[in-house]
């Protein structure tokens, strides 16, 4: 029993060593800063914000994939995933791909609703959105071994509610928390990231 905890924890060590670099908390951090600014850009009369977060979120993917490019796959090498890692990560794509598939046929009803809805509606739309984004987080910090992602998942939920309630009050602040989240996901994957350089040597 002792032998295969502790292998369990060199398995999850292992794991999670894939995704220790930060690339994926600068990518999240990005997209939630360019989330609100879009949101924030369509407050100051800029256009409707699904069509401007098209272009504020791009530089998201363009850091992500620079990075991986540059500076984490030379440093990392090329591993080859045992056959149970695999599945876990086609498990873990899967949900993700039903998730999307639900919050896509959400986000369809919740734009069909009057443009000002009720009580009711707003409570519906947050719970929608803290439950989806605890549970998401939380299967990628169960599939990927990450538990970072559980705290992530936490601060993820709190914006888009902040931002319902608070509007219709204090319209200044309303998007407010998008870039709070933001900037400390960005914070810590910069973190991450800096300290799995100064470990991590570049290989051949």
């Amino acid at each position: 029993m002792a032998e295969k905890t502790n292998l369990a924890k060199i398995e999850k060590k292992i794991y999670s060593s894939l995704f220790n670099d930060g690339t994926l908390d600068i990518l999240g951090g990005l997209w939630f800063l360019g989330l609100g600014l879009s949101m924030l850009l369509e407050d100051l009369g800029f256009g409707i914000s699904e069509e401007i977060m098209l272009y504020t979120v791009i530089p998201a993917f363009v850091v992500y994939f620079v990075l991986i490019i540059f500076v984490t796959n030379p440093r990392k090498g090329i591993i080859k995933l045992p056959e149970k890692v695999k599945r876990s990560k086609t498990k873990f794509l899967t949900i993700q791909m039903i998730w999307l598939i639900m919050a896509l046929i959400a986000g369809i009803y919740f734009s069909m609703q009057p443009a000002n809805p009720g009580v009711w509606n707003d409570i519906s739309v947050s719970l929608f959105w803290i439950a989806g984004s605890i549970i998401l987080c939380s299967i990628a910090a169960f599939s990927l071994k990450v538990d970072r992602f559980y705290v992530y998942g936490l601060l993820i939920a709190i914006p888009f509610p902040f931002r319902i309630f608070t509007k219709k009050i204090f319209f200044d602040i309303s998007t407010s928390m998008f870039f709070v989240v933001g900037i400390i996901i960005l914070v810590w994957g910069v973190v991450i990231l800096i300290r799995f350089i100064k470990n991590t040597p570049k290989t051949d």
